[in-house]
């Protein structure tokens, strides 16, 4: 099977950390058989590009003579609907469905429009991936919709011992950190509440140093990750967050907003869990972590999504949309 993937989001040596899921699950897919071509629409530099791969896809398409094109996010999915040839699966990411909010929680008017894009694009699919059943409920007309969310690189993401992480970050050995794990400047992740979570227990019986990381390769998330005491997720909106996989695989407890799937992933997990996104809730839900010192059994409990396990996931949606389509094309010939 050959499959033109079409992306907005890919690591490169500028961006290393940029869709470094979509380049996962492409080498595991790869690693079942899969010839994967990969196509990056840098959107991020200009809307106009998309535009441009509405043009050039199914000529692309058709000179590299796939089977299959596979889109990774909204906008990615609607550059590809130009495509006729072959069938369409689109992966939906989180925001391009459920919409982005700003600082105080409300869905911005630039990302109900990527909502409208992304439905259309959904229109247009043969098959249909999101990450969680909230997304899935956003496309109450189609009942073909997969649930799998992002698989986790077990063997990259593997427990190392604290001190031996702080040492190589070059982190103080003292003390115990929370983890955010994204940019304080983008909205949505409500560094803020982190920030009075910090605050408040300045003044308790556990301090603990806040610290942000973002925009890394994910050699060093590992790490991070490692030498943190916990993951602190406030958001106001989230698809399935990989972080939550990821420090769940190093066995960092994770202390998370009701958001996304995280009360799925989280179940049974110890120390850690889901808190009201609060200051006096979320917290205390951090101090008991803290006061716990030890780590999760999250290893345990992310183990079947393991990107090989995804990948045969998502392997089992392209060879169902491939046999419907070879059906609708044998109705359509004449005798």
């Amino acid at each position: 099977m050959k499959v033109l993937v079409v992306t907005n989001m890919y690591p490169s040596p500028e961006r290393p950390h940029w869709g470094a899921f979509v380049r996962s699950q492409v080498e595991s897919l790869t690693a079942l058989g899969v010839e994967n071509v990969i196509v990056e629409i840098e959107g991020w530099k200009s809307v106009a590009r998309y535009a441009h791969a509405l043009r050039s896809l199914p000529e692309m398409a058709r000179r590299e003579g796939v089977d299959l094109v596979h889109a990774h996010y909204g906008l990615s999915g609607a550059a590809a609907a130009g495509v006729r040839a072959v069938p369409l699966v689109v992966s939906f990411c989180g925001d391009d469905l459920l919409g982005r909010p700003d600082d105080k929680g409300r869905i911005t008017s630039k990302s109900r429009w990527l909502v409208s894009v992304s439905r259309l694009a959904a229109r247009r699919a043969e098959g249909i991936i999101v990450k969680t059943e909230e997304m899935r409920r956003k496309i109450p007309e189609r009942t073909d919709v997969e649930v799998i969310p992002n698989g986790v690189d077990l063997a990259r993401f593997t427990p190392l011992p604290r001190a031996e992480a702080r040492t190589r970050l070059g982190w103080p050995a003292e003390g115990q950190v929370m983890l955010f794990a994204g940019a304080p400047t983008e909205p949505r992740k409500n560094w803020a509440l982190a920030q009075a979570v910090e605050s408040r227990l300045k003044v308790g019986s556990h301090p603990a140093r806040l610290v942000a990381f973002h925009d890394r390769p994910q050699e060093e998330l590992v790490l991070a990750m490692c030498a943190a005491d916990v993951l602190v997720l406030p958001s106001f909106h989230e698809g399935s967050p990989n972080v939550v996989k990821e420090a769940m695989a190093v066995n960092l407890p994770v202390v998370a907003a009701p958001v996304g799937d995280c009360a799925e992933r989280l179940a049974g997990v110890s120390p850690g869990g889901i808190a009201n996104p609060e200051p006096v809730a979320f917290g205390a839900a951090v101090e008991a972590v803290l006061r716990a010192g030890t780590r999760s059994n999250g290893r345990e409990k992310v183990a079947p999504l393991e990107l090989s396990a995804v990948a045969k996931r998502v392997l089992a949606v392209y060879e169902r949309v491939l046999a419907d389509h070879r059906r609708a094309q044998e109705e359509r010939s004449p005798e």
